[in-house]
């Protein structure tokens, strides 16, 4: 604890990224060898929260998961192989008591760069694409041994961290949100953001891997629109920024409230099928939702004609497909 203490300065208030009731964060500075690394700090009241999400990020399942880079705790000294050394139950307790620390990245969270032009549509489109084929992946191909997958539950732009090369890393992934292909999941400590929130889960108090794609579709609505959903658009709707999305898609006037700079680097084609893609995700009911898979494909799509718009030689040609509607009525 003496080489965190030393790196986040006594967790400085300084230092202090975010404290709410259910987590603490802190940046700082560890030293590893003589270099210097960044690191977030990460610190949660409920235990289990905390071992779920270590738990999956020890596991290294998917290059854009975030993997947990140490653990810390007030019984464990500095020594990275005093975790490794320990039996399976005191690692448990040190995972759901201790500090979870995760390496910073230096271009912070996606909420940060919504707005204004320092991301490109192509950048844009990438970033969604590769956090398209995490989802798919939890949802479609990590599979345990009781032929379950995972949900994410709280997929939100701020969850989205950037490396240098604005490549994705997604956080927030636990272990304990299991659910049968089709099946639903009923969290016992469910805490996501309300602006992103599936509205079945109002009703049901449960989630589903289309709890994930309604989520993801405000991530990428927030992405076309450059605006951050949990500033909320009216203060009595919850859910203002997903109905206004919908309201500008279905009137046919999104390019009415795209930044006109990034409107401009648009191909028009990969405009349509990324703006269909992220109305379909935001339909109220679930089954008139996309999978991950079909997301993906859509995405593609979008990049693809991005490609041709920017780099022609470096495109592939995109077969033609039936709209988004009617895929979902097969």
């Amino acid at each position: 604890m003496s080489e965190l203490r030393l790196a986040t300065n006594n967790f400085s208030e300084e230092n202090l990224m975010k404290h709410t009731p259910s987590v603490v964060l802190y940046k700082g500075q560890l030293d590893q060898s003589g270099q210097s690394i960044p690191i977030v700090v990460r610190r949660y009241s409920n235990p289990d929260v905390s071992l779920n999400e270590a738990m999956i990020s020890l596991a290294q399942i998917h290059k854009n998961i975030a993997t947990l880079f140490k653990v810390a705790s007030e019984d464990l000294a500095d020594d990275d192989d005093d975790f490794n050394e320990l039996d399976d139950d005191k690692q448990m307790e040190v995972m759901s008591k201790g500090y979870l620390i995760y390496k910073y990245e230096v271009n912070e969270s996606l909420d940060k760069h919504l707005s204004g032009s320092t991301l490109t549509w192509m950048q844009r489109l990438n970033i969604c694409l590769d956090v398209a084929r995490v989802l798919r992946y939890i949802h479609h191909e990590f599979l345990d041994d009781d032929d379950e997958s995972l949900i994410h539950g709280n997929i939100k732009s701020s969850k989205i961290l950037l490396n240098q090369n604005w490549e994705p890393t997604l956080h927030g992934l636990r272990a304990d949100m299991t659910v049968k292909k089709h099946g639903v999941h009923h969290p016992s400590n469910y805490d996501g953001t309300l602006q992103y929130t599936d509205p079945a889960y109002e009703k049901t108090k449960s989630l589903s891997h289309k709890s994930d794609v309604y989520s993801f579709g405000v991530v990428l609505f927030e992405v076309l629109l450059g605006r951050v959903a949990s500033i909320p658009i009216s203060d009595q709707d919850n859910w203002s920024f997903a109905r206004f999305a919908r309201s500008h898609y279905e009137r046919e006037t999104l390019s009415d409230i795209i930044d006109p700079v990034l409107r401009q680097q648009m191909d028009s084609k990969s405009l349509k099928n990324f703006s269909e893609t992220a109305y379909y995700c935001l339909q109220e009911m679930r089954s008139q939702r996309p999978d991950m898979i079909m997301v993906v494909k859509k995405l593609e799509r979008a990049l693809d004609y991005q490609q041709k718009l920017e780099s022609p030689e470096h495109s592939t040609t995109a077969a033609v497909e039936a709209p988004l509607s009617d895929q979902l009525k097969t």
